[in-house]
């Protein structure tokens, strides 16, 4: 019996100092991970993060980071006045037992200060979990977040040092999730975002005249990328340029590999605005040539309410408004459910585009040659021997 007991003890001692050296070691990756990607922020040369100090958990149970007085300032051009959001703290924590959940302590309250407004953003409730790659833990850092999920409620945006509300939404949820290795076929970005109960302030709403009472019920919009792309290496790479001539050239070379390479995208948006629902659907794709294909829906309901709201509100768009109607005229009917229902399906690629059946135009080929090299405009020649005046 008493030798059960001293190897059952030893056994507890044994599992203790695992599970603390585990504890100790998930609370440096943790740190380092927070450390790393602050640096990469600071590095990039448009944005700097500031903090009072580091602390990490004291509690067996967790592995956590606290950053204390974190002040996040961005000037992504110097010819625009720097913004500089800040907090108490700002926190992110794992359980041992669920080590590939990554949940963020957020702060209710955000500062955001500039050198010409104040003000604040503010949450009923904030709940943000990212899932990590597990080679974290083996101390590789490359794309450490497979994907992410955030919920808001009750969010608001004040002005005047968070006296005067400016804006407030109800409810925002957002995901996205990322796989760097993705082939041809499968998805490498998948972005999803739905609001509910948007509006704005009642004084901006009836300062700017705003129909529907400046409010949005509803927007759902979403997106996937499918094919070979690193986003997260494609950012830091983008980030390390200096000149945007050079950033868009980068980006454009990089779309091209990926149209080439056989990528292809699919998004989608919903709107319920004042009496009317927006939806549109589209997809795209390229051939081993580089050429894109794909077809687009876009519907829409009680046009007629919409657009006399929107004119009542604002006279002088009865010309623009009127030129709309005139260009969709062929796409519009009307129903007794939906009053003027607009309803457009688009197929567009080596065919033409064609819309509802019939085509409408043939657009030339896509020259990515002349998009990736543009020529040169020549330099004005002053060498004609003409005196000047």
């Amino acid at each position: 019996m008493r030798s059960f007991i001293k190897g059952l003890v030893g056994l507890v001692i044994l599992v203790a100092l695992v599970w603390l050296g585990l504890w100790l070691y998930a609370n440096m990756r943790l740190k380092q991970l927070v450390t790393a990607e602050i640096n990469h922020v600071n590095a990039s040369g448009t944005a700097h993060i500031s903090y009072h100090n580091i602390t990490t958990s004291h509690s067996p149970i967790l592995a956590s980071v606290t950053v204390s007085q974190p002040r996040w300032t961005s000037q992504p051009d110097p010819s625009v006045p720097a913004v500089t959001a800040s907090a108490v703290s700002l926190g992110a924590h794992v359980s041992l037992l669920h080590p590939l959940t990554l949940h963020m302590d957020m702060p209710l309250t955000i500062t955001i200060s500039s050198s010409e407004a104040s003000g604040a953003l503010t949450f009923e409730a904030a709940d943000i979990t990212e899932t990590l790659s597990p080679s974290i833990w083996l101390g590789n850092s490359t794309n450490p977040v497979s994907s992410g999920n955030a919920h808001f409620e009750g969010v608001n945006l004040l002005a005047s040092n968070g006296s005067l509300e400016v804006a407030k939404i109800g409810a925002l949820t957002l995901h996205e999730s990322l796989n760097a290795k993705a082939g041809p076929s499968q998805t490498a970005l998948d972005l999803q975002e739905d609001m509910h109960h948007f509006s704005l302030s009642p004084i901006l709403t009836r300062l700017l005249n705003l129909p529907f009472d400046g409010k949005i019920e509803h927007i759902s919009l979403s997106g996937q990328l499918s094919g070979p792309l690193d986003w997260r290496s494609i950012a830091e790479q983008e980030a390390n340029f200096q000149d945007q001539d050079q950033r868009d050239k980068f980006m454009l070379k990089t779309l091209h590999q990926w149209a080439m390479a056989g990528g292809s995208g699919h998004g989608s948006l919903s709107l319920k605005l004042g009496p009317s629902r927006f939806k549109a659907d589209g997809k795209i794709a390229f051939d081993k040539a580089g050429q894109p294909s794909g077809k687009m829906d876009l519907t829409a309901d009680h046009l007629d309410q919409f657009t006399n709201a929107l004119t009542g509100s604002y006279p002088g768009l009865q010309g623009w408004v009127s030129q709309i109607e005139a260009r969709l005229s062929p796409y519009l009917s009307t129903t007794s459910d939906g009053g003027q229902v607009l309803t457009m399906h688009t197929v567009y690629g080596k065919n033409g585009i064609v819309v509802n059946g019939q085509k409408t135009s043939s657009p030339p080929s896509l020259d990515w040659n002349m998009l990736l090299n543009p020529p040169h405009s020549p330099a004005p020649n002053n060498a004609s021997g003409a005196a000047s005046p």
